[in-house]
């Protein structure tokens, strides 16, 4: 990868989220307000566009595809960042371990944090990627919904 396509890519990371949130701002901003009273403690931009008394399908339209493309993207990306974290956090671990000298820590909790690094992101992965198969998640919730006692 050249210097030039992360150039790219950084200005795409940066610039495509400052458009979209532009964009939506500029439909809110556009809309007269029929009343002043928001049911939430902060302000944010659908209540907002409730509150006006002309038709909103363009905020309507440009909200929900920016909200539906995030949880596409969540929903693709959050396995990978939790074994990332997982696996961040366990190597973590692992190399602190290796710089504590062996008399600070109590025998126990070292071999449990080495033990952690070699078990827990191999363990991780397959849970993590393995609960996106819609198989797999539904006898997980079944098993969930049921308990572990209905089992027996």
């Amino acid at each position: 990868m050249t210097f030039k396509w992360v150039q790219v890519l950084v200005l795409v990371a940066v610039f495509y989220p400052v458009f979209t949130i532009g964009f939506c701002l500029y439909l809110t901003v556009r809309l007269p307000l029929c009343g002043n009273k928001l049911n939430r403690i902060f302000c944010s931009n659908w209540p907002v566009v409730q509150l006006s008394c002309v038709d909103t399908t363009l905020n309507n339209i440009a909200g929900r595809r920016s909200s539906e493309f995030r949880g596409k993207a969540l929903q693709t990306c959050l396995p990978h960042i939790v074994s990332f974290m997982t696996y961040s956090i366990s190597l973590f671990l692992e190399v602190s371990l290796t710089r504590l000298e062996a008399g600070q820590l109590n025998p126990s909790i070292a071999v449990i944090l080495s033990l952690a690094y070699l078990i827990i992101p191999p363990l991780n992965n397959p849970i993590v990627y393995g609960l996106g198969l819609p198989q797999i998640k539904g006898v997980v919730l079944r098993f969930l919904k049921k308990g572990p006692a209905a089992e027996i």
